[in-house]
Formats: structure tokens, C-alpha cells, sequence
């Protein structure tokens, strides 16, 4: 029989490991909302972000901040290549939506392919040890990852919302989500705004891939894994809604966890692809806002209709 504390603890432990599971979301719904693009190569990036982490440790024998440090501008240089030589070529030479998505996928691959080769399928962590101290309050058992760990995602998610909506480069990024053609006519650079985007969107990876490997085994396939909660996330939250795939991410990430409770752990996994399918069979648009609350939450960084842009990099 549960107890309340039980439930409480369960409740405790999945918001703290959903702070990794909404910046995954949230990057993957940046990108998608201004650059359209569903950018699968994320799980690629995730790669890079974990195995430059590892080996500063591992092999250099850096600390932690600097470690970070070495993850985060190995991914930022490696979201600014894929958006440089990638997607501005692809929409250079106006390829097909399909075409995008399979080079998204070929680039996780080829990325997992070389972490392969260089560290081998062995599941590695940042740091050589995976336990944390941990303190009671009351009777709920907090680790010393927990606190540091929603706080480093509710920053970064504060400060994205506070620089989309403040900021002149952030309202450049609304009004090319809404209508890319129309901000250009107002003078509004596309290509940085989509190179910003991915810089912002590797950032988040950086932070949130640094946060699952000080917690849990990582192996070479794993972003692509990772992967799929982005996406469920995305999707159940709105297509475009960045805010809706963070709590969408928050609400899976307690559901996945609470599940223990009635189900066996190894059947955790399972319960994701349900969703999954289901989302993507019954609620292909996701949950989304009537239509009045949702131009009210859309904002108005351009005083113009503008229509439902479409999943490509045109």
C-alpha cells in the first residue's frame, strides 16, 4: 500500500528529472516554431554535448564548470555548422521537407556512429561516480543534483521567455516564426535569425544533456532515444507552442515516473511509445488553446495576419 509520503517522493524525484526532459522539448519546439524544421539532428547534438563533457573529465581531467564549459562550445560550434552547412544550403537549393528530415536523421546517426568509434558502446557518465549526498526534508529525500537541477532548467527557461519577449533580437525571432517573408520585408535578417535560434536551441542541449549525464548512463544512441520525449512533448503541447512542450515535457516526465506505482519499472519505457503513438494517431495537432487564448498567449511582434507556416526550411 502508497503512502503519501511515497507519492510525495515520487512526485519530488520526477520534477527533478523532468528539468533535462522540458530543455530537450524546448529546444526542439524553438527550432521548429521559428526555423521550421523538425530537427531530429538535436539527438546529434546531445551526442557532441555529452561526450565533450565526458572527455574533458575523463581524458583532460577538467572540473566540473570547466567541463561544462568545453560541452557547451563544442555544441554551440556544432548547432552553428549544422545550421551554416546543413539547413541554410538545403534551403539554398529549396529541398523537399523529406529531404530535411532524413538529413537530420543520417546526422544523429553519423554522430552516435563516431561516438562509437571514439568511446565505444560502453555506457560512460560525466563524473565517475553517480551518487549524490542526500538530505531529508521532513521525510523526502533530496539530492544534492535536485536543487541545482531545477533551478539550472528554470533559468534557462526563464531567461528564454524574458529575451523572446524583451529583447529586439527575441522579438525578431516571433516575427519570423510568424510570417518569415513579411520580417524580412521589415528589414528582419532570416539567416541569423535561424543561425540564432540554433545557437539558443544548442545551448539549452548543452545544459540539459549536462544535467542527464551527471545523473545517468549515457551510450551513444541515447539522444536519439531522448529524442522521442522531445517530440511527445512537443506535440502533445502544440506544434509551434514552445511554452506547451515545457509543460507538456513536465506533465510526461511525472506521469513516466508516477507509473511505478502501478506498473513494473522495466515497463516505464513502454509507456512512453504508447503515448507516442497515441499522441501522434488522436491528437496530431496536440492539446491546443481555443482560438482567442491562443492569439492572446501568441503576442504580436508584427502587427500582421500571418497563416500557420509549414514544417520545412523554405
Amino acid at each position: 500500500m502508497f503512502t503519501w509520503t511515497t507519492i510525495a517522493q515520487i512526485l519530488w524525484t520526477s520534477f527533478a528529472t523532468a528539468s533535462y526532459y522540458v530543455l530537450f522539448a524546448v529546444a526542439f519546439s524553438l527550432v521548429l516554431k521559428v526555423n521550421g524544421v523538425f530537427n531530429f539532428a538535436q539527438a546529434g547534438l546531445m551526442t557532441v554535448a555529452f561526450y565533450a563533457a565526458h572527455a574533458s573529465i575523463a581524458w583532460a581531467g577538467l572540473g566540473g564548470p570547466m567541463s561544462f564549459a568545453v560541452a557547451l562550445t563544442a555544441t554551440l560550434l556544432s548547432a552553428w555548422g549544422l545550421e551554416h552547412f546543413g539547413f541554410a544550403t538545403m534551403r539554398r537549393n529549396q529541398a523537399s521537407p523529406m529531404f530535411v528530415f532524413i538529413f537530420t536523421i543520417v546526422t544523429s546517426e553519423f554522430v552516435a556512429y563516431l561516438a562509437m568509434l571514439l568511446f565505444g558502446t560502453w555506457p560512460k557518465t560525466i563524473f565517475p561516480q553517480l551518487f549524490w549526498p542526500v538530505t531529508l526534508v521532513g521525510d523526502i529525500a533530496v539530492s544534492a543534483w535536485d536543487v541545482p537541477a531545477l533551478l539550472s532548467a528554470s533559468g534557462a527557461v526563464a531567461a528564454l521567455w524574458g529575451f523572446m519577449r524583451y529583447s529586439r533580437r527575441g522579438q525578431f525571432m516571433v516575427a519570423v516564426a510568424d510570417n518569415p517573408s513579411l520580417a524580412e520585408f521589415y528589414g528582419i535578417d532570416r539567416q541569423r535569425v535561424f543561425t540564432l535560434t540554433m545557437l539558443i536551441a544548442g545551448a539549452l542541449v548543452a545544459v540539459g544533456m549536462f544535467l542527464y549525464g551527471t545523473r545517468a548512463q549515457v551510450q551513444p544512441l541515447t539522444g536519439l532515444e531522448l529524442m522521442l520525449f522531445a517530440t511527445l512533448a512537443t506535440i502533445i503541447g502544440g506544434i509551434g507552442n514552445v511554452w506547451g512542450a515545457a509543460l507538456a515535457a513536465i506533465v510526461l516526465g511525472v506521469v513516466q515516473n508516477a507509473s511505478i506505482l502501478v506498473i513494473p519499472s522495466e515497463w516505464q519505457g513502454f509507456l512512453l511509445y504508447v503515448f507516442l503513438f497515441a499522441t501522434i494517431i488522436f491528437l496530431p495537432q496536440g492539446i491546443r488553446l481555443p482560438e482567442r487564448r491562443r492569439k492572446l498567449a501568441h503576442g504580436d511582434a508584427l502587427a500582421a495576419p500571418s497563416a500557420d507556416k509549414p514544417a520545412s526550411v523554405g
